[in-house]
């Protein structure tokens, strides 16, 4: 399948009406520290299962291209966790969500730690919606 490990713009959480609903606190939220993962149901325009926000403030990590970095270290660990991620959602609910991926410390993390976060919190989502 072509586009499996992909990410495209359709899956990218880009409307400022879906991004403030999710942050005034209508979204769960699940934490493993440095990561937190806020979702919310919602029916999308987009034919994707879920569109996702990756966010890291300018006050935990100052510089901008260590903000970048970090940015790219859960893409490519979200990227390649996307298919199971969206088939148990097809599964189970065949509902569609609105996601935020939060990273909340100040030291720059490794990939590996970054990977094994986004694991857990992704199992802990599935857990939550089954």
């Amino acid at each position: 399948m072509a586009g499996l490990y992909t990410l495209s713009k359709n899956e990218r959480l880009t409307s400022k009406k879906l991004i403030d609903k999710i942050f005034k606190r209508e979204g769960e939220f699940i934490s493993k520290f440095p990561l937190s993962f806020i979702f919310l149901e919602h029916s999308l325009s987009e034919n994707v299962p879920a569109q996702i926000l990756f966010s890291v403030p300018a006050k935990k990590v100052k510089k901008a291209n260590d903000r970048n970095r970090i940015k790219r270290l859960m893409r490519e660990s979200y990227r390649l966790l996307k298919p199971e991620f969206y088939n148990f959602i097809n599964k189970t609910s065949g509902r569609q969500y609105i996601c935020c991926l939060m990273y909340n410390a100040t030291l720059i993390p490794k990939y590996e730690d970054i990977d094994i976060k986004i694991k857990f919190l992704i199992n802990e989502f599935c857990k939550k919606i089954s």
